[in-house]
């Protein structure tokens, strides 16, 4: 699955958690964006390998392909259901982002006490 398509889930996520707590608007987007990069942590091992790495890369490659990738925003479930058309699932992920952010927006509690 694209990095995007990862990292937009995350977001989606982490906006979606982020309505059942009431922090400051700079620690939600700390968070927010936090949540986007963790959901694409598995894929790490592709930066490794570029590197030259290839040890920690092959290690993180296989770590990539256990269930435990599932707790970075269901990576594996994702990859797994890939469909061979990466721009209808980007855009599938950036629709569901767009709720989300429609969501936070609307049901965030935006008082500044």
């Amino acid at each position: 699955m694209d990095a995007l398509v990862h990292f937009a889930v995350g977001l989606t996520g982490g906006l979606l958690a982020l309505l059942l707590v009431d922090w400051s608007p700079r620690r939600e987007f700390l968070v927010t964006f936090a949540s986007g990069v963790w959901a694409m942590i598995p894929d790490g091992h592709w930066m490794f390998h570029e590197l030259g790495v290839d040890s920690v890369a092959t290690a993180w490659r296989a770590a990539h392909a256990t269930p435990a990738a599932n707790l970075f925003w269901f990576h594996r479930v994702l990859d797994r259901s890939e469909t061979g058309r990466p721009r209808v699932e980007m855009g599938v992920a950036l629709v569901g982002l767009f709720v989300a952010v429609g969501a936070f927006y609307v049901v965030n509690d935006w008082d500044a006490d």
